[in-house]
């Protein structure tokens, strides 16, 4: 009867445990694509309790360490939709690049997306006028 028992709430205490590990669901995997000069990264929630907020991670290629690109703290509640506009590879000619969305929720660690990847080419013309552009801001 007590390995029974300890059977059960081990049983429960490991459903808890991944439970709230997974309480934020992102519906599928985030989608990244070019448009031609930034990369636009997408994605959808399910259940947003307890989030505190997105963070969205590059790294370009697909080896290395991801690094946090921008934090998204204004939240829009459960089953919504998030866009992520990276312009910041406008100065690069070509590339692949892989994403994924960290949930800051308070666990350690945060649970992550799986990457996805995208391939971008800019054009020579786009890279030069956005570089005349910066010069004037």
């Amino acid at each position: 009867m007590k390995k029974a028992v300890r059977y059960s709430l081990l049983s429960v205490a490991i459903a808890l445990l991944f439970a709230t590990a997974y309480a934020v669901v992102i519906k599928d995997k985030p989608v990244a694509f070019s448009n031609g000069s930034d990369i636009v990264v997408r994605w959808s929630t399910i259940d947003e309790s307890g989030v505190q907020r997105f963070d969205v991670l590059r790294r370009a290629g697909t080896m290395g360490e991801f690094t946090v690109i921008a934090s998204v703290d204004q939240l829009k509640g459960s089953n919504s939709t998030y866009e992520y506009v990276d312009k910041s590879v406008f100065k690069v000619s070509s590339g692949i690049y892989q994403y994924k969305i960290r949930i800051i929720n308070g666990q350690s660690p945060a649970p992550e997306t799986d990457p996805v990847t995208v391939s971008h080419v800019s054009s020579a013309a786009k890279r030069t006028w956005g570089s005349i552009k910066a010069m004037f801001r």
